[in-house]
């Protein structure tokens, strides 16, 4: 997904462009806000289905602010 937001980023309209969403991109990925994950000492099964869950909502985030990115250069 990272390569894609950088394809998109190079015709962002911004002044700093690719770099502005670069930069934006990884503090994003960085942020661990974005994702917290449960900690799982014992296997649990539940708690691994809910840590899926999870990623996935984050995941969907991303595509979703990607198709955001497109929709505003178009």
């Amino acid at each position: 997904m990272h390569s894609s937001a950088l394809i998109v980023g190079k015709d962002y309209p911004h002044p700093d462009g690719i770099e502005y969403v670069r930069r934006k991109w990884k503090e994003a990925l960085r942020d661990p806000q974005n994702c917290q994950l449960l900690p799982n000492d014992n296997n649990d099964h539940d708690i691994t289905k809910e840590n899926e869950r999870i990623l996935r909502k984050a995941v969907g985030k991303g595509r979703y602010v990607i198709r955001e990115m497109e929709g505003t250069i178009q």
